[in-house]
């Protein structure tokens, strides 16, 4: 995804096609350190611009909801506004789900079949 001039949430079609790559062939059955190392192998450069991709980044963009077009707000918060410093939400204060807030990458119902192959996968 990228910023729009109005600071709304377009998609990015080089990136969303790297997205809907590691979707597919994680249901295809590879495994994220397999899909890591073919992108690193391939020369794609991770989100953050690096060029080495770790399976815990494979697996974030699997169970990122925003790739389906959901948000889910207020992950993190501020702890203290003068040092900027942040934390994970754990409760401390209440999340907000919002469906369809921005165009969708991948269908509810690929995310769905990834998150219950994580299911899948963990039992055996």
């Amino acid at each position: 995804y990228r910023r729009g001039p109005k600071g709304e949430i377009l998609v990015d079609p080089k990136e969303a096609a790297i997205v809907w790559r590691i979707y597919h062939e994680f249901l295809a059955g590879k495994s994220c350190y397999r899909i890591a190392k073919d992108l690193t192998g391939d020369g794609i450069l991770t989100p953050m611009g690096w060029k080495i991709w770790s399976q815990e980044t494979i697996r974030h963009i699997l169970r990122n909801e925003k790739y389906k077009g959901d948000a889910l707000l207020q992950k993190t918060f501020t702890v203290d506004y003068l040092t900027k410093e942040r934390k994970t939400n754990e409760g401390e204060l209440p999340q907000i789900y919002v469906e369809g807030s921005h165009e969708a990458i991948i269908s509810a119902e690929t995310f769905e079949r990834a998150q219950e192959e994580f299911k899948r996968r963990s039992r055996n």
